[in-house]
């Protein structure tokens, strides 16, 4: 039980002229703050949704700027704001398969007589990452291991002391320049049809002196090493450091047909490109990393389908949608593990003590990407013990176990959803409905052998019902 979803909203409008001038802002609290907990005050803080202003000329013309949904998503009529039809879900995170973001951008739109439409938009960048296996440098320092080095980074985390949330730990991306998005939108009398085009820039800054090491200076010396390919280095530095950028982007359809005017209605929509994951409800991921640390950008199709009911007392809706993410395997990652054992000084149980020592292990057939057939999923259908780390006070017997050999990238996301509002009540007083959701999921991973040769591949599956009820007062 949460009233999280509760929403406030205030609209500010005028005319001056041939010009019509809109603000917009709404909230809700579905934001978190440091102090926020579900066990005494429930403080969770006011979140912003959408923010904006628009000055809409009486031409058809409309520019528009600040955060709102992003032009993908399927609008009523024409491209108009406030005029976006997400599904009539209760679930916050809507439908697998809808095509959506809330994002700053600018916007310009032109109407023509209210039949055709045409918009442009730049829209906030970023990139989500998916996969394992990435180049790396681990050391273990008396069983404490960490990771010390790497050969790519995509995001910059957030400064405690500015703008950015320092606590996100997905951090934010570097693409040099903001998303672009172009849409066509017809509604000729049956129906309402568009079309939509993302290009996307994504930025990340390669190492290829970051992954680099040698067995020659252990406490018994090997003769393995992994040089630089720049200067021939041995130790990890940032020596012939450069940006990658990667272009990638895609096309969609939204359509929206009436069976019965007013009342029945189907609709459909669709997103298919190189990383546009981000854009779909169930965040299949934009990109991974190869081997040397340069972005392969994920190919992702998604799509939902679905009929609603519309009367002077129900909406009712049942919706289908389903998210693909494609294979981005590769072989030949580098990684390099130094295990490190201090000094122990002599005592009355060992005389001679033992002196400090270093292991290293060069590595350069990894494997990894998105998606590998030589991945481990063994360990996807097993559940563990609860973890603990004895003398770590970040962790108890309490924490659960997240499992282990278990790569589980996901292949297909897919969701059946129905229910329904009953509007008990609307009038001058405002209104009061109360609605009921069902929603079935299945999550399939890409199939993995365990890296053994000839052994098949194991697919991991995973099934969640979930029933979500609301009860809403519109404020008249």
């Amino acid at each position: 039980m949460t009233a999280r979803q509760s929403r406030l909203s205030l609209l500010g409008e005028s005319k001056i002229g041939n010009t019509k001038l809109t603000g917009y802002w709404e909230a809700d609290w579905l934001g978190t703050g440091v102090t926020s907990n579900n066990r005494q005050s429930n403080s969770y803080v006011l979140r912003q949704r959408v923010i904006y202003g628009q000055a809409a000329f009486d031409n058809g013309l409309s520019l528009t700027a600040g955060q709102m949904w992003s032009l993908v998503t399927e609008d009523k009529k024409g491209i108009q704001n406030r005029q976006e039809l997400p599904p009539l879900t209760i679930d916050p995170q809507y439908n697998v398969g809808f095509s959506w973001a809330r994002q700053y951008g600018f916007r310009v739109v032109k109407d023509f007589g209210g039949k055709f439409a045409l918009g442009i938009a730049t829209e906030g960048p970023q990139a989500t990452i998916g996969g394992r296996g990435f180049s790396s440098v681990a050391t273990s320092n008396a069983g404490v291991t960490t990771t010390t080095g790497g050969n790519t980074i995509l995001d910059a985390p957030g400064a405690g002391g500015g703008l950015f949330n320092f606590a996100d730990t997905t951090g934010y991306s570097i693409n040099k320049a903001p998303d672009i998005i172009v849409k066509a939108a017809a509604d000729p009398g049956w129906g309402h049809y568009e079309v939509f085009g993302i290009y996307s820039d994504f930025r990340n800054r390669v190492y290829p002196c970051g992954v680099v090491g040698t067995t020659t200076t252990d406490t018994v010396p090997g003769t393995a090493s992994l040089p630089c390919s720049v200067d021939g280095s041995l130790s990890p530095s940032a020596v012939g450091a450069y940006n990658d950028t990667r272009t990638g982007g895609g096309f969609g359809a939204n359509f929206r047909l009436p069976i019965i005017p007013k009342k029945l209605e189907f609709a459909f929509q669709g997103l298919a490109g190189d990383g546009v994951g981000r854009y779909g409800s169930a965040q299949i991921p934009d990109l991974t990393f190869r081997p040397n640390g340069t972005e392969a950008l994920i190919r992702t199709a998604h799509g939902l389908s679905g009929l609603e009911l519309h009367t002077n007392k129900w909406d009712a809706y049942v919706y289908a949608g389903a998210e693909y993410g494609a294979r981005a395997s590769y072989t030949g990652y580098d990684s390099i593990s130094i295990s490190k054992t201090p000094a122990i000084p002599p005592n009355a149980a060992n005389p001679l003590g033992e002196s400090a020592t270093t292991t290293t292990k060069i590595s350069t057939a990894g494997i990894g990407g998105y998606g590998s057939p030589f991945a481990t999923n063994s360990g996807c259908q097993k559940e563990l013990p609860p973890t603990n780390t004895l003398g770590s006070p970040t962790s108890s017997p309490f924490t659960p176990s997240s499992g282990g050999n278990c790569a589980g990238d996901t292949r297909l996301i897919g969701e059946g959803t129905l229910g329904f509002w009953y509007k008990a009540y609307q009038g001058p007083k405002g209104g009061f409905r109360f609605g009921i959701q069902y929603s079935y999921f299945e999550k399939y991973g890409w199939s993995g052998n365990g890296n053994v040769a000839g052994a098949p591949g194991f697919a991991p599956r995973a099934v969640d019902n979930m029933i979500w009820t609301s009860v809403r007062y519109y404020l008249p």
